[in-house]
């Protein structure tokens, strides 16, 4: 039954739509606890659930969704479908379930439970692209493991003698982690695709230039990206952190320069991934900014690299990926765009509404609201589009990519 269907017959189709659906309600949870709420579910701590599930529960299904698809075509082999991408699915399940009510449930039966996706993910990927010999892609896995690894570490603070204080510093630390690390495949994968996808299209239009490369940036630009995130997690403030985020911020954005970004204007489902990555620069250079001492509160630049950057390119991904993998035109609907046009607004708030404490609550809510808006529009668009079989496949049949 699972292997016929359509909805598992690749990894973008369950977990692109599983990641809109925790995208829409784990952030409507968060906002009636900022808002004072009684805290609707059974997590431990409000925030680090927040910060854990958009990491691991909505960063970690875009992964799988996009690794698993395209790993197929780096390996040359079958794509995982069927039972085994179902076990995966339940395994993210589980983990979202625990995560939940981890205030009922033993500490370590939380981490089991919780350790089953990413566990799951790490040995798939690894099969497929070992067993293919796909060098190229082996920093990937090391990103895919890494995930595994920063959960465990996560709830060893929970379940360690370490004190109350302690026990949260290090979840604050792991929380971050699981943003750099969304940072940098974006940073490893985005640099593949969003120039790739520009010079196709710009060469359907006869364009004569193309997005170029700078050989010394792209050989410098992933171990500076992790440097910079390691570092702003560990030591959020100090010259040292302001000097590796402005740095990776810059490089960023001069990466950006290359890839003729304002030549896509007239196609919306390009265009939103050049804004996006600007995002990821402009993330880092307010952390650099925020870590020098200036005026920059840590937490909006954060947000400026986490809804601007990495939620603009995870939306862009997703939409584009589940259009071209289903067989449709790729081409941004109305309605495509306004969840783009809103996801922007979502960032330009978060990242710039609370320049004060006064009022910071209200753009908080105001943010979320539109972040709910525009990924609301994302699963009312795209779950018959991810469910259904290919557009240009009769019968029924889904597994062509």
């Amino acid at each position: 039954m699972f292997r016929s269907s359509p909805f598992f017959s690749y990894g973008f189709r369950p977990f692109f739509l599983l990641a809109g659906l925790l995208a829409v309600l784990g952030m409507a949870l968060w906002l009636l606890a900022i808002n004072g709420s009684p805290w609707p579910v059974q997590a431990s701590r409000s925030t680090f659930w927040h910060a854990h599930e958009m990491g691991l529960g909505f960063g970690g299904a875009v992964m799988a969704g996009f690794i698993l698809t395209a790993g197929a075509n780096w390996t040359g082999r079958p794509p995982i479908r069927g039972p085994l991408l179902v076990c995966l699915v339940l395994g993210w399940l589980c983990g979202r379930a625990a995560m939940l009510y981890s205030g009922l449930l033993p500490a370590t039966l939380t981490m089991l439970l919780d350790l089953l996706f990413p566990v799951l993910l790490g040995l798939l990927v690894t099969r497929e692209i070992v067993g293919a010999r796909n060098r190229r892609n082996y920093g990937v896995l090391t990103i895919v493991w890494a995930l595994t690894v920063f959960t465990v570490l996560y709830h060893v603070a929970a379940i360690g003698s370490l004190s109350e204080e302690s026990a949260a510093d290090m979840q604050r630390i792991v929380a971050r982690l699981f943003v750099y690390l969304l940072a940098v495949l974006i940073t490893v994968l985005g640099g593949r695709v969003i120039p790739g996808f520009t010079g196709s299209w710009l060469r359907m239009r006869g364009a004569s230039k193309l997005p170029g490369a700078r050989d010394w940036l792209e050989t410098g630009i992933v171990p500076l990206t992790v440097a910079a995130g390691l570092s702003q997690a560990l030591a959020p403030d100090g010259i040292v952190t302001a000097v590796l985020c402005i740095s990776a911020g810059a490089a960023h954005v001069l990466r950006l320069s290359g890839w003729r970004g304002l030549a896509t204007a007239a196609e919306p489902l390009l265009l939103v991934l050049h804004v996006a990555y600007a995002w990821l620069g402009l993330g880092f250079l307010l952390l650099g900014l925020s870590a020098a001492g200036l005026p920059v509160p840590e937490t909006a630049a954060l947000h400026a690299l986490t809804v601007g950057g990495i939620g603009g390119v995870i939306l862009g991904m997703m939409t584009r990926v589940a259009l071209g993998h289903t067989g449709r035109p790729l081409h941004a609907a109305r309605i495509t765009q306004l969840a783009y046009v809103l996801l922007g607004f979502s960032a330009l708030l978060r990242a710039f509404g609370p320049l004060s404490t006064t009022g910071s609550t209200l753009a908080y809510t105001c943010s979320g609201l539109l972040w709910i808006a525009s990924f609301s529009l994302f699963v009312w668009h795209y779950a018959p589009i991810l469910t259904q079989p290919r557009a240009d496949q009769p019968h029924g049949l889904a597994n062509r990519p």
